[in-house]
């Protein structure tokens, strides 16, 4: 059947959203709010750090995007109802589709938008095609599912930029990619995907014909937009793929399973084979112009909302940068949890990595804020670009830098450093509390350039044979101490000043013979003491910026320290 178009199209958007409209700019890019406009205050993202290298504060669109609340199809919508063969749009206009359809709607219009009220669509390659850009509303309940899985086609394929929005839901099975477009917005809708491929895939089809790979911008598309949206994805490859970036707020809540999940002990053999990322943004195929693209620019950005991610590969990863600012971050990986090839900021948020193998990797590794809980069969925080050999020495392209929130590191493997960096560590705040491997050649903090303590609270453990102590020309006070004996995992270790008041403590998840501490509260010329439970480790006065302490036993019973139980004054511990 053809459709025809019986009414003007003049139905305004009933969301806030900017669809690429913005000019088409050849140089480098850092901030993809700017194509996603409309509605909503300006705001500046917050980059907190002392480095030359960290990425430049970027105006976003901060503004709830504006859903409509839609729960009725409008007057002016033309109904669409089967025929045995496929179901064309061919004019601009508004329409609807309800109850059971087993054909193609094949769109070759611009301006259309179409409600599903409560639909079943079926097909068996491509269940919804345009040619041009298009808005999905959704109202009630909704299924779109393909069956051909020997010629598998995208459930949802739409060559211009895809908006779904409405207060409905959609499921969608799909034999290869659940959605994909130029462009996927999702705005205030719910949305279920089990996909043979990706969930979502934005892709930029230019860049795959390139003779020679072009200068990228955001403009071009190939993003994901997800505001106050509610997502559940299940794919086989990756769960949200973006050629460009991918940005979530509006408090979206997004679970993904990817790959079939993390596996269930994680190894340096099931990370090398890993395949399946939660979230990826900024690997574009360039086609016949295949080369490497050095991104400039956010590309994966959460600012809010409640994000689970359990996957066999990468659960966040980014080609470029990567931008935590808040939200509820979940996650268990089987490879890298959170990675960025460039810059990884953290300054707000919640997040917990319950299982990967390395936690959070980068380059460059800045936090501010938030809190952050990893457990990792390697490395838990890693500073590396993928040009370190043994042999280059200290790596001026890498560091790690933490000036603010609240990080616990336990290295549940069998290998691996708390915090590592090929570069530089520098610390100036916050909360660090980290437990490294009990391997002998890993340690709790490892920089081939060196660390810098400046502040903030420090308390690291791990095993003796590779121990790297803070600068002597760090502006705060540390102490390292060594035993030749073990503490056992479970014991809480406890800095206490000359009165018996802990200053702050640590439950070790693991055996340990190295303590390395500094907090504000370390003066130079007074004494202190460690205690393991109720034994007394050590008692020490602190004779320069660093004091390097050890004993043969743990002997020395010196009676529990005053207030042995947590208190309000005490700034934290390991794992909360």
């Amino acid at each position: 059947m053809k459709i025809k178009k019986i009414v003007p199209f003049f139905l305004s958007m009933l969301f806030s959203i900017g669809l690429l409209m913005g000019c088409n700019s050849s140089s480098a890019f850092t901030n993809p709010g700017d194509y996603l406009g409309g509605g909503g205050t300006v705001s500046s993202s917050p980059s907190e750090t002392s480095s030359e290298n960290a990425g430049e504060a970027s105006s976003v669109v901060s503004g709830t995007a504006d859903t409509g609340d839609i729960t009725e199809v409008p007057e002016e919508a033309e109904e669409i109802s089967e025929e045995n063969d496929n179901l064309s749009i061919t004019q601009s206009g508004v329409y609807y589709l309800s109850g059971e359809i087993n054909d193609k709607i094949e769109i070759t219009a611009e301006d259309v938008t179409l409600y599903l009220d409560n639909a079943t669509l079926t097909n068996g390659k491509k269940v919804i095609e345009s040619t041009y850009s298009l808005t999905i509303t959704l109202i009630g309940q909704n299924y779109i599912s393909n069956t051909n899985t020997a010629d598998a086609k995208n459930a949802v394929d739409v060559a211009g930029d895809l908006v779904i929005n409405g207060s409905g839901s959609l499921e969608i099975s799909s034999v290869k990619n659940g959605i994909k477009a130029n462009s996927i917005s999702i705005i205030g809708a719910t949305l279920s995907i089990d996909a043979e491929k990706d969930g979502l895939h934005a892709e930029v089809d230019a860049y795959d014909e390139a003779a020679e790979a072009p200068s990228p911008s955001y403009s071009d598309g190939g993003y994901v937009y997800l505001n106050g949206a509610t997502l559940t994805v299940t794919s086989v490859d990756d769960g949200i793929q973006a050629d460009t970036f991918v940005y979530i707020t509006g408090d979206s809540v997004i679970e993904i399973l990817a790959g079939g999940g993390a596996p269930a002990t994680v190894t340096t053999t099931s990370s090398d084979n890993a395949s399946g990322k939660g979230i990826k943004a900024g690997a574009i195929d360039w086609g016949s112009a295949a080369e490497d693209l050095e991104w400039d620019g956010y590309l994966v950005w959460i600012v809010s909302g409640d994000v689970t991610v359990d996957s066999n590969d990468d659960a966040l990863h980014s080609d470029g940068e990567l931008l935590i600012e808040g939200g509820t971050i979940s996650i268990s990986s089987g490879d890298d949890a959170i990675h960025s090839d460039d810059l990884l900021q953290i300054s707000g948020g919640t997040v917990a990595i319950d299982k990967c193998y390395e936690g959070i990797e980068s380059a460059k590794v800045e936090i501010s804020g938030g809190t952050i809980e990893i457990q990792s069969y390697e490395d838990g925080i890693n500073a590396a670009d993928g040009t370190q050999t043994s042999m280059n020495g200290s790596n001026g392209n890498c560091h790690i830098i933490i000036s603010g929130g609240y990080i616990s590191v336990n290295c549940i493997g069998s290998e691996g450093d708390g915090v590592d960096s090929n570069g530089t560590i520098l610390i100036s705040g916050g909360q660090l509390y980290v437990a490294g491997s009990s391997n002998s050649a890993d340690s709790a903090l490892d920089a081939d350039g060196g660390i810098l303590v400046n502040g903030g609270y420090v308390f690291a453990v791990g095993a003796l044979g590779m121990v790297e102590t803070p600068a002597t020309n760090s502006a705060q006070c540390c102490v390292s101490f060594a035993t030749s004996q073990s503490i056992a995992s479970g014991t809480t270790l406890y800095l206490c000043d000359s009165d018996g008041n802990i200053i702050m403590y640590f439950v070790t998840p693991r055996s340990c013979q190295s303590v390395i501490l500094s907090c504000p509260e370390l003066e130079s010329g007074k004494t202190y003491s460690i205690y393991a439970g109720d034994s007394l480790l050590t008692s020490f006065t602190v004779s320069s910026t660093i004091t390097t302490i050890g004993s043969s036993s743990i002997g020395n019973t010196g009676g529990a320290p005053n207030g042995s139980q947590p208190g309000s004054n005490i700034p934290g511990f390991g794992r909360r």
